[in-house]
C-alpha cells in the first residue's frame, strides 16, 4: 500500500531534523580551519615569490643588468604587484643569509648628462618626492677582511682571466675619470688608453681562446657604457670638435667602484701598497676617504723587554759559535 500524504510529510520532517542535528554536532572550528588554510596558501605563494625574486636578482647581476622595479613586477610578481615590499624584504633577507649580498638602489643619472628630450620628460614627471632610479644591483655585505681575492675570486663568466682583466680595465678608467674631476674628454681618454697599451685592442672575455684572445677597444667601451660603468656624452652644439665627446662615471660604476676602491688602486699603483703620508694627504683631499693607518708588524706588537732578551740570546749564540766554516744552523730572521 503506497504511503499516504501524511506519512510523506512526517518522513520529510524527520530528514530535516537529522540534518539540523548533524550541523549542530559538527566541529565549530570549520571556519577557522578554512582561514588557516588560506593563510597557509598565502605564505606558500609569498615564499615562492621571494625565491623567484632571488633567482631574478642573481640572473640580472650575472649579466650586469640593472634589477629594475618594473622588471620585478612584470617577471616576478605578476598579479601580486601589491606584495612588492613584503617580497622585496624577504628576498633581501635570503640574499644576505645565503649569498652574502644585498640589493642597493642605483643612483639617478646626473641631470647635466641628460639629453634635451630626457630633461623634458624629467621635468614633466617631476614631483615633490625625491627622484629615484627604481633600479638596483647586488653588492657584497661580507666584512672587509673577507673581501680578498682568495675568498672572492673573479667569476667564471667565460673565463676567470677575462673577467679579472675586464674588472681591472674599467676600475682603472673609473679611477682616472674620478680623479680628473668626474669628466674626461675623449682625446684624453685615448691618451690614457695608449699608455695602458689598450688603444686598439683589449683582452677578450676569454683571453685563453686562441681564435679571439682580444677584441676591439670600441666594443669594450660600448659594453662598459651599456652596463652602466661609463657614460658617454656628445655635445651636438660643438659637433666636429674633439672635445665634444666627454666620458663620465655611470651609476653602476659609482656603486661598484666607490672612492675607497679608487684610493686602494692609487695606493697600489703609486705607493706600491706601502704607507705613504704624502699620498694619503692627497687622497683625503681628492676623494675624502678615511685615513689609512699603517699596519703594525708583529715585532712592533711585542714588548721591548722581550725583543731585548732575544737580542741578548743571539749575541750569546754568536759568541759560542766555532771558527768560521760551513754553517749548519738556520737563520732566525727572514
Amino acid at each position: 500500500m503506497p504511503p499516504t500524504q501524511r506519512q510523506r510529510r512526517q518522513a520529510a520532517e524527520s530528514d530535516e531534523d537529522e540534518d539540523v542535528h548533524q550541523r549542530l554536532d559538527s566541529p565549530a572550528d570549520d571556519g577557522n580551519s578554512e582561514v588557516d588554510h588560506m593563510h597557509g596558501v598565502e605564505r606558500d605563494e609569498t615564499s615562492q615569490l621571494i625565491k623567484k625574486l632571488v633567482r631574478y636578482a642573481l640572473a640580472c647581476e650575472y649579466s650586469r643588468t640593472p634589477i629594475r622595479r618594473d622588471g620585478i613586477k612584470e617577471r616576478v610578481l605578476g598579479i601580486h604587484g601589491r606584495e612588492f615590499k613584503k617580497v622585496f624584504a624577504g628576498a633581501q633577507k635570503q640574499l644576505r643569509a645565503t649569498f652574502g649580498m644585498e640589493m642597493v638602489e642605483l643612483p639617478t643619472k646626473d641631470r647635466n648628462l641628460l639629453t634635451v628630450e630626457q630633461k623634458r620628460k624629467a621635468t614633466k614627471s617631476q614631483s615633490q618626492k625625491e627622484p629615484t632610479s627604481n633600479s638596483y644591483m647586488l653588492v657584497s655585505v661580507l666584512p672587509e677582511h673577507l673581501r680578498v681575492p682568495d675568498i672572492i675570486a673573479p667569476s667564471k663568466v667565460q673565463s676567470a682571466d677575462g673577467e679579472a682583466a675586464y674588472i681591472g680595465i674599467y676600475t682603472m678608467l673609473i679611477a682616472i675619470i674620478t680623479l680628473s674631476g668626474g669628466e674626461l674628454s675623449d682625446p684624453r681618454l685615448r691618451r690614457y688608453l695608449t699608455r695602458l697599451n689598450a688603444a686598439e685592442n683589449m683582452p677578450s672575455s676569454n683571453p685563453n681562446n686562441e681564435n679571439a684572445p682580444s677584441e676591439k677597444t670600441e666594443l669594450v667601451l660600448q659594453r662598459m657604457t651599456k652596463q652602466g660603468y661609463l657614460v658617454r656624452v656628445a655635445d651636438n652644439k660643438n659637433a666636429g670638435d674633439d672635445d665634444a665627446i666627454t666620458w663620465h662615471v655611470g651609476p653602476r660604476g659609482k656603486v661598484e667602484v666607490d672612492n675607497e676602491a679608487i684610493a686602494a688602486v692609487v695606493r697600489e699603483v703609486y705607493g706600491g701598497g706601502r704607507p705613504n703620508e704624502d699620498l694619503e694627504r692627497k687622497l683625503q683631499a681628492s676623494l675624502k676617504v678615511k685615513e689609512r693607518k699603517p699596519p703594525r708588524s708583529a715585532a712592533a706588537d711585542r714588548a721591548p723587554a722581550t725583543i731585548q732578551e732575544d737580542e741578548e740570546e743571539e749575541d750569546a749564540e754568536e759568541n759560542d759559535e766555532p771558527e768560521p766554516g760551513p754553517s749548519t744552523r738556520r737563520g732566525r730572521r727572514g
